[in-house]
């Protein structure tokens, strides 16, 4: 990009049902993709759009924040009522803001946080958001589990063995909770980064353990010594990319909120 380009601070909601992830690819629809096109449409060739990360194939986003960079002396909020008009139905651009030339999406990110939905019962309406588990599920159980994987570890286990050799397995994962409802089942985890399908992986291997297939001490196996838990991938339509965080206060605020609740899913 030339110097009279400008940055935009973009915060995206989107339903991933239709889409390969965030990352564009040639021969899939994805979001990036979409968004590319959009503004393409709307400011010429010279446009660029970035992402607080990739996530994987049908997975939402609550608020994803990317950034996009283009000639233009469009104020924010007209650029995201003209992207808006550009985007299809399933993405939509929430926030637009002016940022820094040096603000980066992703290289500027220090954590990010991902929900996951459990439905406890069948589900007609709403099913195609959830997981449906229909087994009792231990949530203190689950809870302990979750604990043993708060902290810096190798992470190795929960993704696939290609991705760790292009990458480091080593992940700080902030706060691993659960929140439970007579009709839901709440995961929302929080780490420096994620590596591919970790966050699926999991919630797989949380729920194996609160059916009792898995003990806790396996779980604290998991991370001292690499295993193959591909059989424990949990669906990607449960999973939402909730926020993405730039500030080590805004950071510490959210961590020590109780916040994890029902209404956060409209």
């Amino acid at each position: 990009m030339n110097d009279h380009a400008k940055r935009f601070k973009l915060i995206l909601e989107f339903d991933g049902s239709r889409y390969s992830g965030w990352q564009k690819q040639d021969d899939a629809k994805t979001i990036q993709g979409s968004l590319l096109k959009a503004a393409t449409d709307l400011f010429g060739a010279q446009v660029d759009v970035q992402g607080s990360g990739r996530t994987d194939a049908g997975v939402h986003a609550l608020h994803f924040t990317a950034h996009l960079e283009a000639q233009t002396d469009l104020p924010p909020q007209e650029i995201r009522r003209k992207l808006n008009e550009l985007l299809p139905g399933d993405i939509v651009i929430l926030e637009c803001k002016r940022a820094g030339p040096r603000f980066h999406a992703r290289h500027n990110c220090i954590a990010r946080s991902y929900c996951y939905r459990i439905a406890r019962h069948k589900m007609a309406l709403g099913r195609d958001y959830v997981w449906q588990v229909l087994e009792p599920l231990d949530e203190n159980r689950m809870q302990e589990a979750a604990s043993v994987l708060v902290g810096q570890h190798d992470f190795t286990s929960f993704t696939d063995r290609q991705v760790v050799k292009k990458k480091s397995p080593l992940v700080m994962v902030h706060s691993c909770q659960i929140a439970a409802t007579e009709d839901l089942i709440l995961f929302r985890i929080v780490g420096s980064h994620f590596l591919w399908k970790m966050v699926r992986r999991i919630v797989g291997v949380l729920v194996a353990v609160g059916k009792g297939e898995l003990a806790v001490a396996e779980v604290q196996h998991f991370l001292q010594e690499p295993v193959i838990l591909k059989q424990y991938t949990a669906p990607a339509q449960g999973l939402f990319f909730e926020q993405a965080f730039y500030d080590q206060e805004e950071l510490d605020t959210f961590l020590v909120a109780d916040n994890l609740q029902p209404g956060l899913f409209r």
